[in-house]
């Protein structure tokens, strides 16, 4: 059974190319003192080695809409590639459509709550048959990082 103070939010997941074990250094966190609850991650990845949370939605796509995905991200001595935010629109399971802040926006260091955005440069497209949202620890990184009220906007 799992542990209610860590257990994952309902519709959310883990992936990524996670060394052994490492997927269980992504936490969702319930703060009592703040009445809070947001996803940690915790870890050291290497070179070709990256990991994150997850959401997909797949009935309601709003297509021929702009998407934009906003989260809060706080930061504890994060080095190296850092964190990043990602909105991927999937054909066949096939990426068709994906914008990333990663190599665009820094999100590294030791920073308080700050909200980051990425948007589609385009118009979801009319095939698109999912769309997910990622909160990335990127590789060759080490530190924490916090997310919370992730909205994907349309």
């Amino acid at each position: 059974e799992e542990d209610p103070k860590t257990s994952f939010p309902s519709g959310w997941g883990k992936g990524g190319t996670p060394e052994e074990g490492q997927l269980n250094h992504i936490t969702y966190i319930t703060d009592s003192e703040d009445d809070n609850s947001y996803i940690k991650i915790d870890t050291i990845t290497k070179e070709n080695n990256f990991i994150y949370a997850y959401q997909s939605i797949e009935n309601n796509i709003p297509k021929g809409k702009k998407l934009k995905l906003t989260v809060k991200i706080k930061t504890e001595n994060l080095t190296g590639g850092g964190a990043a935010i990602a909105i991927r629109c999937n054909v066949k399971g096939k990426a068709a459509q994906f914008v990333s802040t990663q190599w665009k926006i820094p999100i590294e260091g030791t920073k308080d709550w700050t909200t980051y955005t990425v948007e589609l440069n385009e118009r979801v497209r009319s095939d698109i048959e999912s769309i997910t949202a990622f909160l990335l620890f990127t590789s060759d990184t080490s530190g924490t990082v916090y997310f919370d009220d992730a909205s994907l906007i349309y």
